[in-house]
């Protein structure tokens, strides 16, 4: 029963706020060749419910509007509708705007005092400015159990987020990182257990791999002559790096060459080399366009110099374990 009376109270303040600031009824038309007010259908609404924010100009025909009513500036309010108003009214002109408004904040609003500039015809055409009047805009919780009475100046107020709300999610949130963390480094390690269980490939064999693979794409089939050729010339690239231990991803043919004549490969392996790393540069610099028949033997020549480069530890080792009878 209090807080009813709390309520009815505080609304009749409200109200007699608002009449105090209501223009003059003996004011009319006739007084003045132009009138503005602004006004609201409803000075208590709960949250989310419409409300209706018209601003009305009543003019003499000699009045010319040179600005638009504009929206409320306020942040707290949706624009929901705009609605435009143009009538006449015996020998007046009425025009303005209504805006069907609605708002999902807490609290007593300002609608602040809108501005409008016109130019009288019979009175010499000087541009004048003319002011609506302020309006108050209450919103209340649907149980009526919250209220805020902070109203700053002519600003709207800012309703304030509630901190503890804010520090719970940072919270929630920390946990969840941690949680997310603890979970991928124990996924990692599982992972790494696995992958360090399995043969590891040797670099020829993951080199032949690749370039198998890129060999049955369809790059050239969709004529990206240049990506094949990027390709090709990165696998060689990683291979001889792996292989010999020389920088060669970011080197320049002529330097991959030069390197690897100090590693003492044959004079035929290192033409190759030359042959397929130069073809690739053409490709991919020079827009070099191979046909079919070149395609083949470039290809060829790539699997060639992996295979024809692999340790010669290999081959003992196979030829040994093949030559020596097993033991008894």
């Amino acid at each position: 029963m209090k807080l009813k009376m709390h309520h009815f109270f505080y609304g009749l303040l409200w109200f007699g706020v608002l009449l105090l600031l209501q223009p003059s009824p003996s004011r009319s038309a006739s007084e003045s060749p132009i009138t503005v007010k602004a006004e609201i259908n409803r000075a208590f609404i709960t949250i989310g419910d419409p409300v209706e924010y018209t601003v009305t100009i009543h003019h003499a025909p000699s009045i010319e509007i040179l600005s638009n009513v504009p929206p409320p500036v306020n942040d707290a309010l949706k624009i929901q509708k705009i609605e435009e108003i143009r009538k006449k009214e015996g020998k007046w002109i009425v025009e303005g705007r209504r805006f069907h408004l609605t708002s999902f904040r807490l609290g007593q609003f300002i609608i602040d005092p809108v501005e409008i500039q016109y130019r009288d015809k019979d009175a010499g055409g000087e541009v004048k400015k003319l002011q609506t009047n302020r309006l108050f805009l209450s919103v209340q919780s649907v149980d009526g159990a919250k209220e805020k009475n902070d109203i700053r100046g002519i600003k709207s107020v800012l309703a304030m987020a509630n901190r503890g709300i804010v520090v719970l999610i940072a919270a929630v949130l920390l946990i969840a990182a941690m949680l997310a963390v603890i979970a991928y480094r124990r996924f990692a390690s599982k992972t790494k257990a696995m992958v360090s269980s399995e043969p590891a490939l040797s670099a020829d064999e993951q080199a032949i791999i690749q370039l198998n693979e890129l060999f049955d794409s369809d790059l050239l089939r969709r004529g990206k002559i240049k990506e094949y050729y990027l390709r090709l010339s990165e696998i060689l690239r990683t291979y001889f790096e792996k292989r010999y231990s020389i920088l060669a991803s970011e080197s320049t043919t002529y330097e991959v060459l030069k390197d690897l004549k100090e590693k003492e490969i044959p004079l035929t392996l290192r033409e190759k080399i030359e042959a397929v790393l130069s073809a690739a540069d053409l490709a991919k610099f020079a827009k070099w366009r191979p046909e079919p028949a070149e395609i083949i033997h470039i290809n060829k020549q790539s699997k060639e110099i992996v295979e024809q480069s692999r340790p010669i530890f290999h081959e003992n080792s196979s030829s040994e374990s093949a030559a020596t009878p097993p033991s008894n």
